[in-house]
């Protein structure tokens, strides 16, 4: 199942944890025996240093993930709005089979639209439908937004709908918008490199050290010891990364794939 399934970022976590098994391995074999006392309060420093970290780990995770929920919770209202104004169309309209193909059409091609929108540049003549469009628009979920606009516009102007029920649609329509610019807002808008710059830090300046605090306390126990350690506090810091963009690619990614042909499947048959 996906839940015992290796995780997305399977392959540089364990490099990272076979990183760790070594180094500690390294260490435990020449940390000096004599000499050189380790301070008593060596240890308690490692577990304290390790304790905040998995703190500033956890508030990372947090952040990342709100931005993943929020993504998915917009494109579930994308769904939610695609339906309703086709369905409000359909039944306060009556539009005829060119106008209900038409709708179909733009709102399934701004659904694409905006997956291509957020994963890098598009033009118009990209989309399948609008392959001989020679419109240019730069923003292209927005272009489509307005003809969807234009055609409810002309409803009313055809007297097809009265302005109370303009306003209605209005309402759908504009959370099209509002969703792509919420989106937009997750994308370009990176957590602080500050923040994740003094994370990273930690996370590495704990690596390199801790082993050397724990070794007389741990002996040979430090190696399974700190694979254990790097094994969550990496792979925590390894799944916030990959989901504060939660647009893309990755496999901890929302599959906006599988939204996209949601609303193209609820839009014909509800204009069928």
């Amino acid at each position: 199942s996906e839940y015992t399934a290796p995780p997305p970022i399977a392959g540089r976590l364990w490099g990272a944890v076979a990183g760790a098994a070594v180094y500690s391995t390294v260490v435990w074999g020449i940390h000096p025996t004599g000499g050189l006392l380790q301070p008593l309060w060596s240890s308690q420093l490692a577990l304290f240093n390790t304790a905040i970290l998995g703190l500033l780990v956890s508030f990372r995770t947090k952040v990342a993930y709100d931005r993943w929920w929020e993504g998915r919770m917009l494109w579930g209202a994308l769904v939610n709005h695609s339906r309703n104004l086709c369905l409000k169309v359909r039944e306060l309209a009556q539009p005829d089979a060119a106008e209900r193909a038409a709708l179909a059409r733009l709102v399934t091609a701004f659904a694409v639209a905006l997956r291509r929108h957020l994963r890098g540049p598009l033009m118009l003549n990209e989309l399948d439908d609008f392959k001989d469009d020679p419109a240019t628009p730069t923003h292209v979920p927005s272009h489509i937004a307005g003809r969807l606009m234009a055609l409810v516009a002309n409803l009313r102007t055809t007297d097809r709908i009265d302005g109370h029920t303009h306003q209605m649609l209005d309402t759908n329509l504009n959370a099209l918008m509002d969703v792509c610019g919420a989106c937009e807002r997750i994308r370009n808008t990176p957590l602080p490199a500050s923040y994740l710059s003094l994370l990273r830090h930690g996370l590495v300046l704990g690596f390199l050290f801790t082993p050397w605090a724990l070794v007389q306390t741990l002996e040979l126990w430090i190696i399974p010891m700190l694979s254990v350690a790097v094994y969550f506090l990496f792979g925590i810091e390894l799944t916030a990364e990959a989901v504060e963009q939660p647009f893309g690619y990755d496999g901890d990614d929302l599959t906006l794939e599988a939204y996209c042909e949601t609303i193209r499947n609820s839009t014909a048959d509800i204009l069928r």
